[in-house]
């Protein structure tokens, strides 16, 4: 099932990417002769009389072959044929349509979700079933002193629970209001081992407000520019060494991830495809030979006035691919080994 998951959510990933590239070529009426989902052997194709859309055994990334991408190409209409500001906003389509998908998805769920609202005052909204509090703390409660301290607000309560809980078996004289009368409890915190610190094991009581469509469009961009920085910020660890080659993940280890996400439920399924969209879109738009940003690099060139030698150009993408094909096969046998050897 995982499998599944993992193959949907890259082909809407890659459809969408190749859209872009299909339909701003279309715009400036460049032909087309294949828009493809995946590589290897066609398993489906449909022929119209300028394009053939296709399927491909090999549920990994896509392409559209624009007429007119060789060098000395003499098809009308062709690529090369086109101005600078066409070719760029060609090869550029692609990865604004991979941020259009991260920003829509991410509207929606700000829209839909909404932004939580503490509520004013400790109240307790949720006790944990994993915690020494359970049955003992109610829904409802408000904690208004625990070891004589007064507590006016949620935030009050971890500083109160760090000075006095120094080790295990230590405990918390917590007096709450429950139903309009005072009541005193004894509760024994445990300790998260990845907080590193010590904890009730309760969540405050808080309420749900729907965002405007202006805030909500706010909100969609400061998140959209987290994951944009958080991207950047994990590239640049993997290029500086702090990240080890082989704890990155290719398409096969997408499988052990998507897994682990689909625990959460669809919702964080959704917001991984918002991520991913994004990190493909930042992956295209580096400037390597073969890929989109490498292309771009050549056409900003152009557009400054600096002449090109395209015969180089075309041998400088044919090695920038050979050397990504090389990575993928090198990023897919890590994640083989990691999923069927270090299990």
């Amino acid at each position: 099932m995982n499998l599944v998951i993992t193959i949907l959510i890259l082909g809407i990933i890659i459809f969408i990417h190749e859209l872009g590239h299909f339909l701003s070529a279309k715009y400036f009426n460049m032909p087309v002769s294949e828009f493809a989902i995946g590589m290897g052997p066609k398993l489906f194709s449909h022929e119209t009389l300028e394009t053939t859309y296709s399927i491909r055994a090999i549920p990994v990334g896509g392409f559209v072959n624009i007429e007119g991408m060789e060098v000395g190409s003499e098809v009308e209409d062709g690529f090369n044929s086109k101005p600078p500001l066409a070719r760029f906003i060609v090869l550029f389509a692609g990865v604004f349509m991979n941020f259009v998908l991260a920003l829509v998805i991410i509207y929606g769920m700000v829209v839909s979700g909404g932004k939580v609202i503490q509520n004013e005052g400790a109240f307790v909204g949720n006790v944990m079933e994993q915690s020494k509090a359970y049955n003992i703390l109610q829904k409802g409660d408000e904690i208004v002193e625990i070891n004589d301290r007064e507590i006016k607000k949620w935030d009050d309560i971890l500083g109160v629970v760090r000075e006095n809980i120094k080790k295990e078996g230590d405990s918390l004289n917590i007096e709450v209001m429950r139903e309009g009368e005072r009541v005193a409890l004894d509760i024994e915190p445990y300790f998260d081992d990845e907080r590193g610190q010590p904890i009730i094991g309760i969540l405050p009581e808080y309420e749900v407000e729907k965002y405007g469509f202006v805030e909500g469009f706010k909100v969609t961009g400061t998140t959209f520019v987290e994951i944009f920085a958080q991207t950047l910020g994990g590239l640049k660890m993997l290029i500086t060494g702090k990240v080890k080659a082989d704890e990155v993940s290719g398409p096969v280890g997408m499988i052990k991830v998507v897994g682990q996400a689909s625990k959460g439920g669809a919702l964080l399924l959704v917001w991984l495809t918002a991520m991913l969209s994004v990190n493909i879109g930042i992956f295209n738009l580096l400037p390597f030979p073969a890929l989109d940003g490498g292309r771009i690099v050549f056409v900003i060139l152009e557009l400054l006035g600096v002449n090109v030698n395209k015969k180089l150009e075309e041998r400088l993408h044919m090695a920038g691919m050979i050397i990504l094909i090389g990575l993928i096969l090198l990023i897919t046998m890590n994640d083989v080994t990691n999923l069927f050897i270090r299990r």
